[in-house]
């Protein structure tokens, strides 16, 4: 799907009315309820919306009783970063502490009592996003709505790298110049997150997840890189690439690992750093800057981008754009 053009949001309200109607914009239509009538009242939200999906991280400093109806259209994540939370859907309750969260499908109401002093991530994720990221990873047609297990594990293995993609998303959400606003870097990002969380939750194909799906032939592996060479500026995701490799991006990126010792979208970078160096070889020191190149080049990170260029050409990206 194309992500288009990321929505960084930020609220401050001190009011129930006022804190409702910002959850309402970009996530759900909601109940909230003082635990304590007589508490000072405040909350704060910051985060993103990027194709499929919501993603912020919110912070409240007095206990709430909050209600849900059916989701409809998506399916929610909501996690501690500290304090905690008691939630209730489709006959499952859910104690969610720092490391551990709760999932909610698209039918079934939700009920949530919070600690004060409650800081969370949240994630929406439309529910035809997680369908075609579970058919694609498994490699087969699965059900409309999946169910998932209503809780979920961020301290180990996928889990814990999906809740890295989830902070990592939020932090960019707070920068002004942020680089989600470039679709060579949002692109790639969605879709891991979307793919991560089939991975960190669980379900039914749990197993078929897990078996290996090895690529022997070198095919798949010659249309991905024809198409990234042709193309390097496109804003490509895994997803993508399998697609015009006509491979699951499991067995591409076994192929990948097989025939070139990298990853697809390793490769991608590699790629996008020659055309870097042949821009910066060729520009002139005094009309563009090593930052101006590299974030064209889908670069966000200036200095991880030089110590990538330093390391592939044995001397910093300044010194090419100066002399050649």
């Amino acid at each position: 799907m194309s992500v288009g053009t990321a929505e960084l949001f930020s609220f401050r309200e001190h009011d129930l009315e006022g804190a409702k109607a910002a959850v309402g914009k970009d996530f759900f239509t909601t109940s909230m309820d003082l635990r304590d009538r007589a508490a000072d009242y405040d909350f704060r939200f910051d985060g993103v919306v990027l194709g499929a999906l919501a993603v912020g991280v919110a912070h409240l400093s007095a206990g709430l009783e909050i209600g849900m109806a059916d989701l409809e259209d998506c399916y929610y994540v909501n996690y501690s970063a500290s304090g905690s939370m008691h939630a209730r859907h489709r006959k499952h309750a859910v104690d969610v502490t720092p490391g551990l969260g709760a999932v909610y499908h698209p039918v079934g109401a939700v009920a949530m009592t919070t600690s004060d002093d409650y800081a969370s991530y949240a994630v929406r994720i439309d529910r035809r996003a997680v369908n075609a990221a579970l058919e694609e990873q498994v490699g087969h047609p699965v059900p409309p709505d999946p169910v998932l297990d209503p809780d979920l594990d961020l301290r180990r293995g996928p889990g814990r790298r999906w809740d890295r993609l989830v902070r990592l998303l939020c932090e960019e959400a707070r920068e002004t110049s942020s680089v989600l606003r470039h679709p060579m870097i949002a692109a790639p990002l969605h879709d891991a997150v979307v793919a991560g969380f089939v991975h960190a939750t669980g379900h039914r194909w749990r197993a078929a997840l897990e078996r290996p799906t090895p690529c022997w032939s070198r095919t798949p592996v010659r249309r991905a890189v024809e198409a990234i060479r042709s193309d390097p500026a496109r804003p490509f995701t895994p997803t993508e690439l399998a697609s015009l490799a006509g491979a699951s991006t499991r067995t591409l990126h076994d192929g990948f690992r097989r025939h070139l010792d990298t990853t697809p979208m390793a490769y991608v970078r590699r790629v996008r750093l020659e055309r870097a160096h042949d821009e910066l070889r060729g520009a002139d020191p005094l009309a563009t800057t090593v930052a101006a190149v590299a974030h064209r080049w889908g670069f966000g990170h200036l200095g991880r981008f030089s110590a990538a260029y330093r390391r592939e050409y044995g001397r910093p990206p300044a010194a090419t754009l100066r002399h050649g």
